[in-house]
């Protein structure tokens, strides 16, 4: 999957990023805001997020309703990619989905958000790390 992405110099976890900022346009966007969306560190979003600022794509600016936090803004650069990536991303869904009726594709679409689903349960339930069975 990242070798459709290479040519922009993409991971997939920065093109989901990019995505997903993308779609809250016209709200302010805090790294709390990603975390909490993918559900995953601190450490990796601020990696991640540096990356594409690295890059350009992306820049920060103190939040003026509280100080402490961050808003993630989508610079011009981004603009200029933001069509091609989308299509490299249709491309990516294609391949994985070929051969599938839609019907097929429904039924994977609902069994994996309810395995998703299943998983994010087991996490949160299980603050205090794995249990023996």
């Amino acid at each position: 999957m990242n070798n459709e992405l290479q040519p922009f110099g993409l991971t997939m976890t920065q093109a989901k990023f990019l995505r997903f900022l993308n779609s809250r346009k016209g709200m302010d966007t805090s790294q709390k805001d990603i975390e909490d969306y993918f559900d995953i560190a601190h450490s990796t979003v601020i990696g991640v997020l540096r990356r594409l600022e690295q890059k350009e794509l992306v820049t920060f600016v103190d939040d003026p309703k509280d100080r402490r936090k961050k808003l993630v803004i989508l610079l011009p650069a981004e603009q200029k990619i933001h069509d091609q990536v989308q299509r490299a991303k249709k491309r990516i869904d294609e391949q994985m989905l070929k051969g599938m009726t839609q019907d097929q594709i429904e039924a994977l679409e609902k069994s994996l958000k309810q395995l998703h689903d299943n998983i994010l349960d087991l996490t949160h339930n299980n603050k205090n790390g794995p249990h023996e069975i």
